[in-house]
């Protein structure tokens, strides 16, 4: 099945472009539409009466795209957005990812063949521009932690930055000064947020960034394995870790433990999001409450409403320290 980056290419325009003239808009150039028109010809693409279906066809399936149902974090998010759909008559259709771009965009295109009537999508790889262009054919869809520009209304997410100071804070409050920042290899807006919230934390608090104490893995419990062996690697002195995700430091911890690293007499270790699993470590986990459960609920009731034609005010989502046990103070 042809996609829209199959016309774009075809008609030698931008993904941008193709979507203004499904769209009818009037900011494109004769020849450019002529071009995306015979192009979309050619293919067979089809895409845009899929999209305004959403608008108007009795659909009662709201598609949901995420990286891996088996990752606890986005268990959670599609356990929510089931129960919120169903409350609503609904359905789910879930499409894993795999954080690979080829795949979202796929997903995009495999929903929209279904005619959802909406879409709640985590998005890692897709580029800005090119998710714009599905945001502006899709009435519908929305953005879970991550923020675009232009669609602020159909966005998701938290103060990742002011979350990951919260976690550094508590770590400077327990007396540490040369702490660790682990965070996450995927180009996505969060990443950049919370290295910049940990960046802020130590500069207000008068200590050295020193890059070297920056490390980037993939954020999972492998990558919470692999940074530990990463820090024994680089042999730096420390007494404290931030962690991108709960994941990461549960990891982390782990392979700590392997090594006869204990935790918190040794180092500290503060994570982010507040999983189940991160209560019933032994020391629970130290972390940043991530409202994943209220935020995947909305998601789901502001599809709905976009698609109704309807208002719905977002709640506000909220971040808190959660202070358990995996920091001490020196």
């Amino acid at each position: 099945m042809a996609t829209i980056r199959d016309v774009a290419k075809r008609a030698n325009v931008s993904v941008a472009t193709v979507s203004r003239v499904l769209n009818g808009s009037p900011k494109v150039s004769k020849s450019a539409r002529e071009a995306v028109l015979l192009a979309r010809r050619e293919l067979g693409f089809y895409l845009n009466a899929n999209a305004k279906a959403l608008a108007k066809q009795d659909a009662d399936v709201i598609g949901l795209v995420v990286s891996d149902v088996s990752d606890p974090y986005f268990g959670i998010m599609a356990k929510e957005c089931e129960n919120a759909a169903y409350e609503k008559g609904n359905s789910l259709l879930i499409c894993q990812v795999f954080h690979d771009q080829t795949r979202e965009r796929k997903a995009i295109e495999k929903l929209l063949s279904h005619h959802c009537r909406g879409i709640v999508g985590h998005f890692l790889t897709l580029p800005d521009e090119e998710l714009k262009s599905y945001m502006e054919l899709v009435p519908s869809l929305v953005l879970v932690n991550r923020t675009l520009e232009g669609f602020e209304n159909r966005c998701v997410n938290v103060d990742n930055r002011y979350g990951e100071k919260l976690a550094v804070n508590e770590l400077i409050n327990n007396g540490h000064k040369q702490i660790v920042y682990i965070g996450s290899t995927h180009k996505i807006l969060d990443r950049i947020e919370r290295e910049s919230g940990y960046r802020e934390a130590m500069e207000e608090a008068g200590l050295t960034v020193d890059d070297n104490y920056i490390i980037e893995v993939e954020p999972f419990l492998e990558g919470g394995a692999e940074a530990a062996n990463i820090l024994l690697s680089r042999n730096l002195k420390y007494t404290a870790v931030a962690c991108y995700n709960d994941t990461i430091a549960i990891g982390l911890m782990a392979e700590l433990h392997n090594h006869g690293i204990n935790v918190p007499d040794d180092v500290s270790i503060v994570g982010f999001d507040d999983l189940f699993l991160s209560r019933c470590l032994n020391p629970p986990l130290t972390t940043i409450y991530h409202p994943i459960s209220l935020m995947s609920r909305s998601a789901v009731n502001l599809s709905n409403s976009l698609y109704q034609g309807n208002n719905y005010d977002l709640p506000e989502f909220r971040l808190e320290l959660i202070k358990r046990n995996s920091v001490k103070r020196i």
